[in-house]
């Protein structure tokens, strides 16, 4: 790796950029050990990390194994090596410090599809012949719960016809021609599961879940479980879209054929296991999963090419196994279609939000409105539809929370327990972005929370209570009080700006919003520019931006965490993340200094809050390289989001603006439950050949002590020592002379983008 200061700034530039600011640093060290590689394989995809019992760390990610066969890639638009889902496992002791490789676990292929087919199709369109389509699988996504860890995948394996029925039945999986892509014909996906109850040491076979006879993707799973009953609950989502996934339109970041634009009659699914683990080694009746059934009602028993969707443009032809065109009546339709579900549980229930056509059937009508369900997790609201003779479930519409006069889109749920959230505490949020355009314009960040439940009715600021329809006139005409906006005016809001209509500010945008609710306490944070049509010709640019909730004090002023002053380069994907729950093992009052505690690194301190970002560079939507990747990042709070210490970047990849043949994107971190550890993934791809690896490291939050005393873990703790780098030794030279909090790592001074 070849690297240079370019662009960066050094120690004293820092400082005196900090001090101008007005900003204060937090005087913690963040000490990130020396990355290592977890993929075998060099084309991975998307990681992902959880923490489960005992410390073990489970990371899960797309590669490609020996043997893999071509495919085409809708999305990215290029021919690749089919993937598989491959995890790995370590567990931190006496010999393990999961800083080195072979510390971890030989990879376990999950999937296994990706050297299957199930279908047939002309996949190279004008330029080949009809060959199978390798089972590749879009990106895994996993969920952990106590011991119970669920990892789900849109694959194009899709051999059952019928999941429901026992046995394997005749393929019913169908494809769509892309008129845009040279007339490739891509096999619908189909969802699959996989799950452990014992913290990842075995995993069962996977289950196959839809039939591809919808095409499926964005699939979301969230769970709790009672580590003292030892019993819990898991939900799982997805929608399916019957004429096949719709490319994206290039004004928005990350919607080309990602499932945001849909064909009317698209539906979110919904389905759900129980567990029981109270009666060891009864394997039988640990995970007991429930037949999927459609959550929402956009199939209404209609069929036909989609009505919701460009009427000035031919769909694309769906065709079925045989390669044969697929005719209009046997096509799925309805006048919505819904989107990006995500699933969360609260005690015994169950929250789906999801974004969804207007089904206006009015070309003046444009945009989405934010809908959710929130229902015993057991029984999913349903409905059913006369087809001829025959009965059909179906789902029932969602409660509209958005303004239906806006464009509403990208739904985030947090949720706590009752117990967690006290008697007047947020038990959920919602929020999303709006605004009044339809796609690529600026929105702002809006939020409703439910206080002391989850049903419509305990919605803040308030819904109507007519809100579950599905009838937009209904929808349209609605009482229900503006969502609080968030965002507006971000670096000078006040609370007034509360209540600001999204199209008071034109100018500015908000974005990928993230947040942490505990407590009392709620943390929103997203990107932000001021000037959309400034970033464009680099003007301005995104950095996160951070909003305190508190159930006594309300909302405090937005605040830059992340200050790059290089217009040239904005924030992207960030994740802000609090601590864990405990151990009631190992700290069963949840006090460290507590005589029954056995490791007080089990125990949760809920002061400290952790926030990672990747960085790219900032060109305008029309440029036909699009942005480039560079590094990630992360800082870090030890008193509850008051102060955080100096960024430091977490990869050793910076990206091409600091002469660096590598670049570092999609981090997800965790922390052990006293916060002062942390354990990191991120996809970095190599700028010479395109390959790409699924990286880890470690880190540690350290206070930063006087120059003559030893660091030790932020919060109390043993003394840390670096196993692969160490603590630079300039760092206390540094401290000694005014620079406390300023992020230094490994053997060098860290760039900070400006």
């Amino acid at each position: 790796m070849r690297f240079s200061f370019h662009r960066a700034l050094s120690g004293s530039t820092l400082l005196a950029s900090t001090l101008a600011s007005g900003l204060v640093y937090a005087a913690i060290q963040l000490l990130i050990q020396s990355p290592i590689a977890l993929s075998d394989g060099m084309n991975a995809d998307k990681p992902k990390i959880q923490l489960v019992g005992g410390g073990t760390l489970v990371a899960v990610y797309g590669d490609s194994p020996a043997g893999a066969q071509t495919v085409y890639d809708v999305k990215a638009a290029v021919e690749r090596k089919a993937r598989d889902v491959f995890i790995k496992t370590c567990t931190p002791d006496a010999s393990r410090s999961c800083d080195r490789g072979a510390d971890w676990s030989a990879a376990r292929n999950l999937s296994n599809s990706a050297l299957l087919s199930s279908i047939t199709t002309d996949w190279r369109g004008t330029s080949g012949d009809p060959a199978p389509f390798a089972g590749d699988i879009d990106k895994a996504n996993v969920k952990a719960s106590g011991p119970v860890i669920v990892v789900t995948w849109a694959s194009k394996y899709c051999p059952d016809g019928d999941p429901a029925t026992p046995g394997v039945q005749a393929p019913l999986q169908r494809a769509i021609q892309y008129a845009e892509r040279a007339e490739r014909v891509i096999p619908f996906s189909c969802i699959w599961m996989a799950q452990s109850t014992n913290n990842g040491a075995r995993w069962s076979d996977p289950v196959q879940m839809s039939s591809g006879l919808r095409d499926a993707i964005q699939d979301s799973s969230n769970g709790n479980f009672n580590a003292d009953t030892r019993r819990g609950q898991i939900a799982v989502t997805w929608q399916e879209d019957p004429q096949g996934l719709m490319l994206g339109e290039a004004e928005g970041p990350g919607d080309g054929a990602s499932g945001a634009l849909v064909n009317g009659g698209t539906d979110i699914w919904y389905t759900f296991a129980t567990v029981d683990l109270s009666v060891p080694d009864t394997a039988a009746n640990d995970f007991v999963l429930t037949q999927p059934v459609r959550l929402t009602d956009n199939w209404k028993g209609a069929f036909g090419r989609s009505v919701s969707g460009d009427a000035s443009t031919v769909p694309n032809a769906v065709l079925d196994a045989s390669g044969a065109v697929v005719s209009g009546a046997e096509l799925e339709t309805g006048p919505a279609g819904a989107s990006r579900p995500n699933v969360s549980i609260v005690g015994s229930s169950a929250i789906v939000a999801y974004e969804e056509t207007k089904a206006a059937n009015l070309p003046t009508v444009l945009g989405k409105l934010v809908r959710y369900h929130a229902f015993s997790y057991n029984a999913p609201p349903q409905d059913s539809v006369l087809v001829g003779p025959a009965t059909y479930p179906i789902g029932m519409p969602g409660c509209a929370i958005s303004d239906p006069l806006k464009n509403a889109r990208r739904v985030r749920v947090l949720t706590q327990s009752p117990g967690d959230a006290g008697a007047a505490g947020v038990q959920v949020a919602m929020f999303w972005r709006e605004g009044s355009f339809n796609t690529g314009g600026p929105a702002d960040i809006v939020l409703r929370r439910g206080i002391g439940g989850v049903q419509p009715a305990n919605l803040v600021p308030a819904v109507d209570a007519a809100c579950v329809s599905s009838d937009y006139t209904v929808v349209r005409d609605l009482a229900s009080a503006r969502a609080e906006n968030v965002s507006s005016l971000t670096p000078n809001a006040t609370t007034d700006n509360l209540v600001d209509d999204t199209e008071r500010y034109p100018s500015e945008n908000a974005l990928a919003h993230r947040g942490v609710l505990r407590g009392t306490e709620m943390w929103i944070g997203y990107s932000y520019t001021a000037d959309l049509a400034g970033l464009w010709v680099q003007q301005d640019n995104y950095n996160f931006w951070l909003r305190r909730f508190t159930v006594d004090g309300g909302w405090e002023q937005p605040r830059n965490l992340t200050n790059i002053t290089d217009t040239g380069i904005n924030v992207r994907e960030p994740r802000i993340f609090g601590t864990p729950k405990g151990s009631t093992a190992a700290c069963p009052t949840g006090n460290p200094a507590d005589p029954t505690t056995t490791d007080a690194r089990q125990c949760q301190n809920t002061s400290v809050v952790y926030l990672a970002w990747g960085t790219q560079t900032n060109v305008a939507p029309a440029d036909p390289s699009g942005p480039a990747d560079l590094g990630v990042f992360i800082t870090a709070s030890t008193d509850g989001g008051e102060r955080f210490a100096a960024p430091v970047r977490y990869s050793e990849a910076a990206g091409s603006l600091f002469q660096d043949t590598e670049a570092a994107l999609e981090a997800q971190v965790v922390t052990q439950p006293d916060g002062t550890r942390f354990f990191g993934v991120w996809s970095q791809l190599s700028l010479s050949d395109g390959t790409t690896s699924a990286m880890y490291a470690s880190g540690a939050l350290l206070d930063v002590p006087p120059p003559d005393q030893p660091p030790v873990a932020a919060g109390g703790g043993c003394s840390m020592t670096g196993r692969s780098g160490g603590i630079d030794p300039t760092l206390w030279i540094l401290v000694a002379v005014g620079l406390a909090g300023l992020g230094l790592r490994r053997i060098r001074r860290d760039p900070v983008p400006r």
